[in-house]
Parts: structure tokens; C-alpha cells; sequence
């Protein structure tokens, strides 16, 4: 068309041919970028259903006939491993109510602090129950739910190691599992001299302190006490002086499972009112979630 369109302008023709051949080009190259938006639509449409297919609901998970649960392990009395070498414990009791109320099979995937997310996010497993605190932070890429228990964070470290403001800690190693609530809490603090040295779980973290790695350490209470007592490391204490915090655990769930995060809140909120709860961390921990009444949000 450009060929035609120059010839006529040399033979001496009516240059009005010129607009009207590279507008018909206009015109077609239209038409391509309207063909070419109109597939990318349906693409991106497509797209957008597959997306939405694959959201997670009860039905999804019966139909499957297991939920996967991702379980945090290193942390007794919370956790243990039976005879079989399989998970056991306060998380895996919760699991297994979780899939009876289901009306499924059960698989427990151990999980860490470090490995959790990214078995949630990758659709390794349905939910953690994983003693993850519902941080806003989080809650930007989970649902998490109304809380299943609760803890007390704490300092230990060596008797001997003097640590009772928390002033104390300038200058010390305080190990952390990494990515925890505690990892965040006592990086903020800003004390001179303060190392927050950080494992991927909380038996690293703990066994940094009784290898002599750091200074000490910050840990659950109850996970802290029963190690001592069943280790018998007498010469190390818990610095109950210096609280770091109160918080809840709660399970989490991916951002497209809206109906099973309800169902688990749900679920949550039978087993306290039944004395379930409280029944599974006597069995495992030996006294009742401390704090009483669950929080609900």
C-alpha cells in the first residue's frame, strides 16, 4: 500500500489516496490489536477461574478424603514422637480432632519455624496448626484464626548469668528461633551489645543455650521448664523477672480458604466451651491453657 500510495504521488496524483491507503492500514493494525486484546481477556478470564477453581473449601477437602496438617515439632511437652517414631502431642491431638470433625483421614506434616510458611503458601498442607501468633504482619498473607492456646515467652539462661531488667541484656547472645515472635520482640529492643543469634527452631535455639553458644535464650515457658526438668539442667533457670510477653497461638490458613478458615474458628470456639482444650494441654503440658478465657477477633 505504501508502493501504491508513492507511486501516485509521483505520477502526479491526488495525494487525497495517501491518507485514505495508510488509514485502511490503520484500520487493520486496529482490528490485530483489538483481536489481540479480546485474547488476552479471555486468557486473563481464564486465568481468573482457574484461580477461583482452586480455592479451598470443605467440600474440596472431603472430596480428597485427607486433610494435610502441618504440625510444628521441637517443642516439647507440646510435641513428642511415639513408638512408631510418628508426631504426637498437644498440636497432633488437635490435628486429629480437626480431621474427626472433618469426617476425614489425617496426614501430620512436622513442620518448623523456618519451613512453615512455605509449606502453607506452596499448598503442601490445608492449615498449620503450628503455634503461630496471629501478627498483623502474617495476617497479611494467611487467615489466621481465633486462638487455640496460649504461652508465656520467657528469658533462660545460667543461673549465674545475671539477667533481671532487661537492661541486663546489653552485651549478651540471646538465641531466637528464626522468624518468631520472640526473634521480632527482642531484635527491637536496640540494647548496645545485644546479639540476637538466630536458629531455625526453638530445640536449635534452646541447645545454642546449653552448648554455651550465647548467653541465653528466649523461649516458651512451659517448653523451657519441661527441658530443664527432664534434662536435668540444674544450673539453668527461667528469668522470670524479665517477661517478654503473653501471646496466642492460632491456625492459619491460605487467603483463598474464607469457608474453612469460619469452619476452624468454628471448631475452635466447641472445643473450648466443651473443656476439650483445656482436657488435650493438661494430658500434654499438665496444666490448663494459661491466660483462661480464650480471646476471639
Amino acid at each position: 500500500h505504501r508502493k501504491v500510495a508513492a507511486e501516485a504521488a509521483l505520477q502526479g496524483g491526488s495525494s487525497r489516496r495517501m491518507p485514505t491507503m495508510f488509514n485502511w492500514e490503520e484500520l487493520m493494525i486496529s482490528k490485530l490489536l483489538r483481536r489481540t486484546f479480546v485474547a488476552a481477556t479471555i486468557v486473563a478470564a481464564a486465568s481468573g477461574f482457574a484461580t477461583a477453581s482452586k480455592a479451598q473449601s470443605i467440600a474440596d477437602i472431603a472430596a480428597k478424603g485427607t486433610v494435610t496438617i502441618g504440625v510444628l515439632t521441637g517443642i516439647p511437652p507440646y510435641d513428642t514422637v511415639d513408638a512408631s517414631g510418628n508426631t504426637d502431642g498437644f498440636l497432633a491431638d488437635m490435628a486429629r480432632d480437626v480431621a474427626a470433625a472433618l469426617g476425614t483421614e489425617l496426614q501430620i506434616v512436622p513442620v518448623n519455624n523456618a519451613s512453615r510458611a512455605a509449606a502453607l503458601e506452596s499448598g503442601r498442607v490445608d492449615l498449620l496448626i503450628a503455634q503461630m501468633t496471629a501478627t498483623p504482619e502474617r495476617a497479611k498473607t494467611f487467615l489466621m484464626t481465633n486462638p487455640y492456646g496460649a504461652y508465656e515467652m520467657r528469658f533462660i539462661g545460667l543461673k549465674d548469668t545475671k539477667i533481671e531488667k532487661l537492661e541486663d541484656l546489653a552485651g549478651k547472645r540471646v538465641s531466637v528461633p528464626k522468624g518468631s515472635t520472640q526473634d521480632v520482640a527482642v531484635s527491637g529492643y536496640g540494647l548496645d551489645g545485644l546479639e540476637v543469634v538466630r536458629f531455625d527452631d526453638d530445640a536449635l535455639a534452646m541447645q545454642a543455650l546449653i552448648s554455651g553458644q550465647v548467653d541465653a535464650t528466649a523461649a516458651v515457658a512451659t517448653v523451657a521448664q519441661d527441658t530443664i526438668k527432664k534434662r536435668n539442667l540444674t544450673d539453668l533457670e527461667i528469668k522470670a523477672d524479665v517477661p517478654i510477653f503473653t501471646l496466642y497461638w492460632s491456625m492459619a490458613v491460605r487467603k483463598d480458604a474464607a469457608e474453612l478458615h469460619q469452619w476452624l474458628n468454628n471448631f475452635i470456639y466447641y472445643q473450648e466451651v466443651t473443656g476439650r482444650i483445656n482436657e488435650l494441654h493438661k494430658k500434654w503440658v499438665g496444666v490448663p491453657v494459661p491466660g483462661g478465657k480464650l480471646p476471639s477477633f
